[in-house]
């Protein structure tokens, strides 16, 4: 019987045919497993994917003068944002680019302002945050942002928002004791989890003054919400109730709204710092310095012009000079007038000043030269009539040590224990002269320290203090800004307490002849600051002029210190002023002029 075989053809269409219902079978299994036995697994790790936590930046707290005004405030800013997901292209993703910055340079030519986004900036967006909104224009005026809402045809993907945004009605008011805001370091976020797994808009953060100091009380809490995104990140379904973002602590200042108003007033035009202090407690109550800037300027951001601009001013308008240590000329002698009673010198001896006190080979003059001198003079009419004779005498008899004592229990050469950056000034020791000059301290150093010149330096700061102990018995305070701070229902958070730091080296009966001699340089007739006087406070003080530069470039910096009580409240205040003519003539009647203007009570109309 001849045995049956399978054609070739028909073998390996049965071979090829079980190798398929294999991979089928396979594939089945594979689905399987994949769909049913590891779906719920799979279900749960796309929905963890596709959840993403927006976070929405804190609203800052307001700033306030003692008196209620407002210093730093947010105020509804109009901002152009485009919405990426709706301006996709079809294709690659660079016709998506091409599309949005043609959609900017329309935008941009309607508000007449320049673009800032790049390329690289839509592309950042796109790859780190899509599902975020990119800010193209921001604080658009009303007329710009009516002007955006009438744009025909419509921009697609452009939307008209409001946000708060770091707003300073007074300008230039107060904007060293303020400083400014700049938006937060993405690298720098306090909260790193949040930034790593949300889309993440940063708060505005403090740069300089009190907005740095206190960034932790006035930033606000953020707000935050959930959504689901699709596979490329983009929005497409909001989760549960969105949390609003809350409002930071505000802030309450020592600072007196007419007096820092009237202050930068007098000094407009001028170069230089006023400061003004609450003598029994060291509350500032004004502190100015010009020229100033605008806060505003950095916020949200400052061009690189703008920050060339101010850097490279040859006045300085970034630099705080209220806290700038210079030369003190002769508003450091009642200073010396101090150490030379404590050391045992009769207040009623005299000096001869016939203009000039001659050390060696070298002349120091008095400022009375070109008259004679002042003749025989005691220490309340040195002081009366600034003599730099009188003081020379005594202070080379005093020598460095004993003058260096009175100086640095008055505060010279150390901080004030004020909360914003200061200078310390400089002490006059005999290593610092070594180190500057090369050479040994020597007779010459200490009678030009004597009259407040040489290796001398004290900030305007320092100079209202040490004047606002004189006033009130010998007191140093610690100088301080803040009053207190609010929560943002208005319940009290903190209350700083006036803190003493020392007191001045003299006894009540000493401190007292030192105030004569500082009440003649005003209301004497032959005082040397009669235009320091004012109708509304009776004053004490003390010129200064301190001769600076080399001998072919010479030129005068100007001081007046002053003391008096108003209303029970003893006040104490400094003018120093940059290439002034004198302290009497320049820095006295600005003293003059500030409390004149502050205190003349308002006209009823």
């Amino acid at each position: 019987m001849p045995s049956w075989k399978m054609p070739p053809q028909i073998t390996r269409i049965l071979i090829l045919t079980l190798v398929f219902l294999a991979a089928y079978v396979l594939i089945g299994v594979r689905l399987w497993h994949e769909q049913i036995h590891m779906g719920e697994e799979y279900k749960e790790q796309i929905s963890k994917q596709s959840i993403r936590r927006i976070r929405y930046p804190g609203i800052r707290g307001r700033i306030y003068s003692s008196d209620k005004h407002i210093l730093a405030d947010n105020h509804p800013a109009f901002d152009v944002v485009f919405h990426l997901e709706e301006m996709r292209r079809p294709g690659r993703q660079s016709n998506t680019v091409k599309h949005i910055m043609e959609c900017i340079g329309r935008t941009a030519k309607l508000l007449k302002r320049k673009n800032q986004i790049s390329k690289k900036d839509i592309l950042e967006q796109m790859r780190t945050k899509p599902g975020l909104p990119l800010q193209v224009f921001s604080d658009l005026s009303k007329t710009q942002a009516a002007a955006i809402a009438e744009l025909s045809p419509p921009v697609q993907g452009l939307e008209l928002t409001v946000s708060p945004i770091r707003y300073y009605p007074g300008d230039e008011l107060a904007a060293h004791i303020l400083g400014y805001v700049g938006k937060e370091d993405r690298k720098k976020a306090k909260d790193k989890e949040e930034f790593s797994s949300s889309y993440y808009q940063p708060d505005f953060v403090g740069r300089q003054g009190l907005e740095k100091l206190l960034d932790d009380e006035l930033r606000g809490k953020p707000g935050k919400s959930i959504v689901r995104v699709d596979n490329r990140g983009f929005i497409h379904e909001v989760i549960g109730r969105k949390i609003p973002a809350e409002c930071g602590d505000d802030v309450v200042l020592t600072i007196d709204y007419k007096a820092q108003r009237t202050a930068e007033k007098v000094l407009r035009g001028k170069y230089g710092a006023l400061v003004l202090l609450d003598a029994d407690t060291g509350a500032v109550l004004a502190m100015a310095s010009t020229p100033a800037f605008d806060p505003g300027m950095f916020v949200p951001s400052i061009s690189s012009k703008d920050w060339r601009k101010l850097n490279s001013d040859p006045q300085h308008p970034l630099l705080n000079k209220a806290v700038g240590a210079y030369t003190p000329g002769s508003i450091l002698k009642p200073l010396i007038a101090m150490s030379i009673l404590e050391n045992g010198v009769n207040p009623y001896d005299t000096v001869f000043c016939d203009g000039a006190t001659y050390i060696g080979n070298a002349r120091v003059r008095c400022w009375s030269w070109r008259s004679g001198g002042h003749g025989r003079v005691d220490l309340v009419n040195a002081i009366k009539h600034s003599c730099n004779d009188y003081f020379i005498e005594n202070g080379r008899k005093l020598g460095l040590d004993k003058i260096q004592k009175t100086l640095k229990a008055a505060g010279i050469g150390q901080h004030t224990g004020f909360p914003l950056r200061e200078s310390n000034g400089v002490l006059p020791t005999r290593k610092y002269k070594k180190k500057v000059d090369k050479v040994p301290w020597n007779e010459h150093d200490t009678a030009i320290l004597s009259i407040g010149q040489g290796k001398i330096l004290l900030t305007p700061l320092q100079a209202a203090i040490y004047t606002a102990a004189i006033a009130n018995g010998g007191t140093l305070w610690k100088p301080f800004l803040v009053r207190e701070i609010r929560s943002p229902d208005g319940h009290i958070v903190a209350v700083p307490k006036p803190q003493a730091t020392g007191k001045l080296p003299v006894s009540a009966k000493n401190l007292k002849l030192i105030q004569e001699g500082m009440y003649k340089v005003i209301n004497a007739s032959d005082g040397t600051a009669k235009r320091a006087r004012n109708p509304y406070i009776t004053l004490s003080g003390k010129t200064g002029t301190a001769e600076m530069g080399p001998c072919n470039n010479r030129y005068t910096n100007t001081w007046f210190i002053a003391f008096g009580k108003h209303n029970n409240r003893n006040l104490a205040i400094a003018v120093f002023i940059i290439k002034g003519q004198s302290g009497g003539r320049t820095s006295a009647p600005i003293v003059s002029q500030f409390f004149t203007e502050w205190l003349k009570p308002p006209t009823n109309r």
